[in-house]
């Protein structure tokens, strides 16, 4: 039942880290406008009374003085910065409140020990249970292990093999390849998957994140010089975001013409943001 329930859980920790500290940084940011806000703010607190249907403002500068001094509407600007005063140093105790939770959640969250838990059994205990959460090493494994049926190649087409020995289509694809090996980065060469409008393609690489363990569509389009080609790349492009396949999301897509060919950089810079 543990297993079951963790497994389920589709928020990695590394991206529940990275959503905590992209909140952190947001937090950071309005607490620094808030305070610098604050500084310039005027002295007093706004008293607000409802008159009939208009609403009448007050100046209190002591809190000992229940009523305050009235505004007049040409000094409604006043009544607003006061307003926004209250506002922001409730805003500023809440943030402040909000990053120390977060802070003593930092400090208290190891979701490294539910692996530490395994990895501590005696090797002879270890076949008799079942991990809540299978190691990288045997994720990996069963993910690598998934059958498919490979798509074929032409009697007469060229042979281009990566360094693993593994037979692709162009010498764009090795080099992709050797460098997904090169970073340890597990991959599938044309894994099938369904697209609405193409029926049954196979991407040239689908990549597994292991950190996250999340997949990513990579395809290399390779001959946009042609326009035929282009047009097709294009649609397939489409068909894809529209199977919820969005580059930068869980899609990576690298292009080259006859005049600029493939960037090894722009390889290096895919895997690194996206891969690792």
């Amino acid at each position: 039942m543990i297993k079951k329930t963790i497994e389920k859980v589709e928020l990695s920790p590394d991206t529940l880290i990275e959503k905590i500290k992209t909140r952190m940084t947001e937090i950071e940011r309005s607490l620094n406008e808030g305070e610098e806000t604050l500084k310039y703010a005027p002295e007093g607190r706004l008293r607000i009374v409802r008159n009939g249907k208009s609403r009448q403002y007050y100046l209190r500068c002591n809190p000992s003085d229940k009523i305050g001094v009235y505004l007049k509407r040409a000094q409604d600007s006043l009544a607003a910065s006061l307003a926004q005063k209250d506002y922001d140093y409730r805003l500023v105790d809440e943030l402040r409140h909000e990053s120390k939770a977060i802070n003593i959640f930092l400090n208290e969250y190891h979701p490294e020990r539910v692996d530490e838990i395994y990895q501590a059994l005696h090797d002879s205990r270890k076949p008799l249970v079942i991990p809540a959460r299978l190691l990288d090493d045997d994720y990996i494994k069963r993910w690598k292990s998934v059958a498919f049926e490979k798509k074929g190649f032409l009697e007469n087409a060229p042979e281009f093999y990566t360094n693993n020995g593994e037979r692709v289509r162009s010498k764009s694809e090795i080099i992709i390849a050797d460098a997904l090996r090169r970073h340890n980065i597990p991959y599938r060469y044309e894994y099938p998957i369904h697209l609405e409008g193409l029926g049954t393609v196979h991407p040239d690489f689908i990549c597994l994140n292991v950190r996250k363990r999340k997949e990513y569509v990579w395809e290399h389009f390779g001959i946009m010089s042609a326009s035929d080609y282009a047009d097709r790349a294009v649609n397939r492009m489409e068909k894809y975001i529209l199977a919820g396949y969005y580059p930068g999301e869980n899609s990576i897509m690298t292009f080259e013409t006859d005049s600029r060919p493939l960037s090894t950089r722009i390889i290096e810079c895919n895997i690194r943001r996206f891969l690792e």
